[in-house]
C-alpha cells in the first residue's frame, strides 16, 4: 500500500490533532524523521530490572488537550522475544481532575507500522501521535502508548514479532502505573491497529501468565495483521506489489530476531540491495524502495515455501492461546492491505472455533485500512468503556456485525 497522507479531519476524528504533515502507513504516525535526543539514550550495560520498571520519565507538551491533562515521555524495562531485558520508550497521558475510586483505568495503545529505525518512534511526535487520545481521556482513562522495542531506543525493532510487541504493550501499562502512582488502577484495556492489532491480540494471549497483576478488561484489534502472506505475493509476478515494503520489513526483522532465515534465500539481488533502507528509513522510505519494482524483481520464486519463513509466520499468527478477556475485532470490508476474508478467518476459525474466545466482530462496510481506524473511534471507545465499567459481554462469538 502506498504511503497515505491522511487529512487533518480524519486524525481529528480519531482524537489526535495532526502535528503538521503526518504520513501514515498501516495507521502509524511517522515521526518527523529526526533522530531521537539524549532522553532516549540507555545505560550500557542496562542494569537488569523487572519488566515495567521505569528507567526515566519527563513531561512533554500536552498540546491542545483539554481538562488539565498532563503528558510524559518514558523509558521502561521490557522483555524481548527471547526473554532478554530491553529498554523501550513510550508516552503516558493522564486525565486532569480527581481520579475515580480505585484510580484511572489504563488504555494501552499499540500503533501501526512506522518503520524499524529509531527515528520512526511515534513518541517523538508527542501526544499527537496517539489516535483516539481525546475521547479516551474524556472517558477518564490514562492512555499509554509504547513505541515497541528498538524504536527510539537502541537495538533492532522486532517488527511483527507478536510476543515482543505484546510484552512491550503490557509493560507500558505497568510503567504507567508506577509513573502515575495511586491514581492509576490495575484495570487495563489494550487497543491496537494493524501491526498494533497483532500486538493487542498477543498481549491478550500472554497477559494471564506474563502480567497477572493487571486486570485486562478488554482487547481491541482494528485491522490486525495476521500473516506475512497477506503482505506479499506468494507467486511473484511482473506486477508491482504495493505492500512489498511490509514484507521486506518483516523478513528483515525475523532474520535478525530468530536467526533461522537467510534473506538471500527469499529476496533477489535487487531485493537485497534495498535492504539497508529497512534499518535506516521509516516506512515511507522503505515503500519508495520496494513498492515500485515488480514483485518478481524482489522475491525469489517459492520464497513463501521456505521452511524458516513458514515457521516464523506460524509463530507470529495471533490466535495461538485463549484470550480470557473479551475481544473486539474491527475490520474494513474494502481494506486492500488486510483482506476482510483473512480477518474473518482469524475470528471464526482461531479465536471462536478453536479457542472459544468471547469476540465481538464488527465489519465496517466500504472502509479502507485507514478508513476503518477513523470510523471505529466511537464503537471502540464505547466498547472499552463498557468493559471497564463492568458491563458483562454476553454475546460470545457474534460473527460479523456490519456497521
Amino acid at each position: 500500500m502506498a504511503v497515505v497522507a491522511v487529512a487533518a479531519g480524519v486524525l481529528a476524528a480519531c482524537g489526535a490533532p495532526p502535528a503538521g504533515s503526518v504520513s501514515l502507513r498501516s495507521g502509524g504516525s511517522v515521526a518527523g524523521h529526526r533522530p531521537p535526543g539524549s532522553f532516549y539514550s540507555v545505560p550500557a550495560p542496562l542494569v537488569p530490572a523487572p519488566p515495567g520498571t521505569l528507567i526515566r520519565s519527563g513531561p512533554v507538551d500536552a498540546g491542545g488537550l483539554r481538562g488539565g491533562a498532563t503528558a510524559y515521555r518514558m523509558i521502561y524495562h521490557s522483555e524481548s522475544a527471547d526473554g532478554s531485558d530491553v529498554a523501550v520508550s513510550g508516552l503516558v497521558v493522564v486525565p486532569g481532575g480527581r481520579p475515580p475510586t480505585g484510580g484511572f483505568p489504563i488504555a494501552s495503545w499499540a500503533h501501526g507500522t512506522t518503520g524499524l529505525a529509531d527515528q520512526c518512534a511515534p513518541s517523538l511526535d508527542g501526544p499527537d501521535s496517539i489516535p483516539y487520545l481525546a475521547p479516551l481521556l474524556a472517558h477518564r482513562m490514562i492512555v499509554v502508548a509504547t513505541d515497541y522495542q528498538g524504536l527510539g531506543t537502541p537495538g533492532v525493532s522486532p517488527y511483527l514479532v507478536g510476543q515482543s510487541e505484546g510484552q512491550n504493550l503490557l509493560d507500558a501499562a505497568r510503567a504507567a502505573r508506577t509513573l502515575v502512582g495511586p491514581a492509576a488502577s490495575d484495570a487495563v484495556v489494550v487497543i491496537g491497529y494493524s501491526q498494533g492489532g497483532q500486538a493487542a491480540l498477543f498481549a491478550g494471549q500472554i497477559a494471564p501468565s506474563y502480567a497477572p497483576e493487571l486486570f485486562v478488561a478488554g482487547v481491541v484489534a482494528i485491522g490486525p495483521e495476521a500473516s506475512i502472506f497477506e503482505l506479499a505475493p506468494t507467486r511473484p509476478g511482473q506486477a508491482t506489489d504495493p505492500d512489498a515494503a511490509f514484507a521486506a520489513m518483516a523478513l528483515s526483522s525475523w532474520a535478525t530476531t530468530y536467526g533461522n532465515l537467510a534473506l538471500s534465500s527469499v529476496l533477489t539481488r535487487s531485493g537485497l540491495a534495498r535492504a539497508p533502507v529497512v534499518a535506516s528509513g521509516c516506512a515511507d522510505a522503505v515503500a519508495a524502495a520496494y513498492d515500485t519494482l515488480p514483485a518478481s524483481a524482489l522475491f525469489r520464486p517459492g520464497w513463501s515455501a521456505d521452511p524458516a519463513v513458514r515457521a516464523d509466520d506460524a509463530a507470529n499468527r495471533p490466535g495461538q492461546a485463549p484470550i480470557l478477556a473479551p475481544v473486539l475485532v474491527v475490520q474494513g470490508t474494502s481494506d486492500n492491505l488486510i483482506p476482510v476474508r483473512s480477518t474473518t478467518r482469524l475470528v471464526e476459525d482461531s479465536l471462536c472455533r478453536d479457542q472459544h474466545d468471547s469476540v465481538d466482530y464488527v465489519t465496517l462496510g466500504g472502509a479502507s485500512h485507514t478508513g476503518a481506524l477513523a470510523r471505529a473511534v466511537s464503537p471502540v471507545v464505547s466498547w472499552v468503556s463498557a468493559r471497564l465499567a463492568g458491563t458483562p459481554d454476553t454475546r460470545g462469538c457474534t460473527g460479523a456485525a456490519r456497521s
